[in-house]
C-alpha cells in the first residue's frame, strides 16, 4: 500500500453529473410493503434487537448521551471482531454505516487524481464514492450472467503502479456472486506489489451461504495493504441505526481514517452504538432467520422463474440479491408502473447497466415475497406495465 498522504483532504467533494439509483430511491418516496428493491434483511426495532439480548428498555435508557470514542464504543469495536469481521478490535473504525467507511477509506488513501479501479457491475457507492474524492475510476466487469464467481482476472490485469485503489464488492450488490479465495489473493498480492490498496466491501458476506468467511481471515490480509468494509444494516436489518466499520492492519490508513472521521460525524450516536453492539452479540441468531427466508424464497423465485420462457436466474452464492433476466421490467418507467399500479418495488436494471435485468431482494418475509411474485406476473401482464 502506497504512503498515506501528509495533508489529509475530503474534498473537492463533486455531485454526480446524473442521477443514478440513489436519487432514483429517493424520488419514489417510502418503499411499499412488498419491496424487493431492499438489498438487506428486513428491518428490526429495538424492541426485536432488546428482546435477543434479553435486556430491558432500561439498558437503551440508561446509556449516557455524551460524547463517546469517536472510533466506536469499545464493545462494538470487540463485537465486530467476534462476529468475525475484524482480526481484532483494535483495527477497527466504526462509522455512520457503510457509506462512510468507503468514504474515509477512499479519502484516506488520496485517490484525488490518481486511477481507482472498480469491479462492476457493483451498487452505486462503490463507484461514485472515489469519482465525488476526484479518482478517475476505471470500471472492470467482473460478471457475466450465469456466473455465481466473480472473474477478477480482467481486474488483475489492469492493476499497474500509480493505481491509488481497487474496490471489490463481494458478495456483490446487485449479482450476488462472490470472490474465489485464490484469486483475491493473486489481487491482494498484484496490490501489494504495485503500492494498491485493495479494498473489500463485504457488507452481505455469511447472509445466504452459512460457509463464507470474512476476508479478514485470509493470511494476505493482515500484511497492511487491505481493507474490508462492513456494517450492521444488510445482515442484521439495521439499517436505521447508521453502524458501519472499516478495518484493516495498517495503522498508518486506519489513523488517516479516524482523523478524516473527526471532519465528518466525529462520532455515532451512543444508543445506536449499543443496538448495533447487541445486534452483533447475537447475529447468528438474527442471521440465520434471515438465511433460511432467503433460502426459501430464493427457491420459490427459482420455481417462478422456471414458469416463464422469458425470463432466466443467475442465482447467487451468498448476499440478500438476484438478478433476474426479465426485460419487461427492466426500465426505470416500467419499475415505476409496477410500483403505481401493483404496489410492488424492485430495481430495473437500466438504472444498473445490466441491460434486461431486474435485482430482487430475497429478505421479504417469505409469504410477502410470493404475493410480490404474483404481483409481478400481474405487472407483466398489464399493458401499462
Amino acid at each position: 500500500m502506497g504512503s498515506i498522504p501528509a495533508a489529509l483532504r475530503l474534498g473537492p467533494l463533486q455531485a454526480p453529473r446524473t442521477a443514478g439509483l440513489e436519487r432514483w430511491f429517493a424520488q419514489q418516496g417510502s418503499p411499499p410493503l412488498l419491496d424487493l428493491g431492499r438489498s438487506g434483511a428486513p428491518g428490526l426495532s429495538a424492541r426485536d434487537v432488546l428482546d435477543l439480548a434479553g435486556a430491558g428498555a432500561e439498558v437503551l435508557l440508561d446509556v449516557s448521551l455524551d460524547y463517546d470514542d469517536g472510533a466506536g464504543r469499545p464493545g462494538l469495536r470487540a463485537a465486530v471482531a467476534a462476529s468475525g469481521a475484524a482480526r481484532h478490535a483494535a483495527e477497527v473504525l466504526v462509522t455512520n454505516g457503510a457509506v462512510e467507511a468507503l468514504l474515509l477509506c477512499c479519502a484516506a488513501i488520496g485517490v484525488h487524481g490518481r486511477p481507482v479501479l472498480v469491479a462492476t457491475p457493483s451498487y452505486e457507492a462503490l463507484m461514485r464514492t472515489p469519482a465525488a474524492l476526484g479518482a478517475a475510476v476505471e470500471r472492470i466487469d467482473v460478471w457475466r450472467p450465469g456466473r455465481d464467481l466473480l472473474d477478477l482476472d480482467p481486474l488483475i490485469a489492469r492493476v499497474r503502479p500509480g493505481v491509488a485503489a481497487v474496490l471489490v464488492n463481494t458478495p456483490a450488490n446487485p449479482s450476488g456472486a462472490v470472490a474465489d479465495g485464490e484469486q483475491l489473493a493473486t489481487l491482494a498480492a498484484r496490490c501489494a506489489a504495485t503500492g494498491a490498496t485493495l479494498v473489500v466491501d463485504e457488507v452481505a458476506v455469511n447472509t445466504l451461504d452459512a460457509s463464507t468467511r470474512s476476508v479478514t481471515t485470509a493470511p494476505w490480509f493482515a500484511g497492511a495493504g487491505a481493507v474490508a468494509i462492513g456494517d450492521a444494516s444488510k445482515q442484521c436489518g439495521l439499517g436505521g441505526l447508521r453502524c458501519g466499520w472499516l478495518t484493516t492492519a495498517s495503522t498508518a490508513l486506519l489513523g488517516a481514517a479516524a482523523a478524516l472521521k473527526d471532519l465528518t460525524t466525529l462520532g455515532n450516536a451512543a444508543p445506536a452504538e449499543l443496538l448495533a453492539q447487541l445486534a452483533l452479540e447475537h447475529r447468528e441468531r438474527i442471521v440465520a432467520a434471515v438465511r433460511d427466508a432467503a433460502r426459501r424464497n430464493l427457491a420459490t423465485l427459482s420455481s417462478w422463474i422456471a414458469g416463464r420462457g422469458d425470463a432466466a436466474l443467475t442465482p447467487p452464492r451468498d448476499g440478500l440479491v438476484a438478478l433476474a433476466f426479465l426485460p419487461e421490467l427492466a426500465t426505470a418507467r416500467a419499475a415505476e408502473c409496477l410500483r403505481r399500479e401493483h404496489g410492488v418495488a424492485l430495481v430495473p436494471g437500466e438504472l444498473l447497466g445490466i441491460a434486461g435485468h431486474v435485482r430482487l431482494g430475497l429478505g421479504l418475509a417469505p409469504e410477502r415475497f410470493a404475493e410480490a411474485l404474483g404481483r409481478l406476473d400481474a405487472g407483466i401482464r398489464s399493458p401499462a406495465g
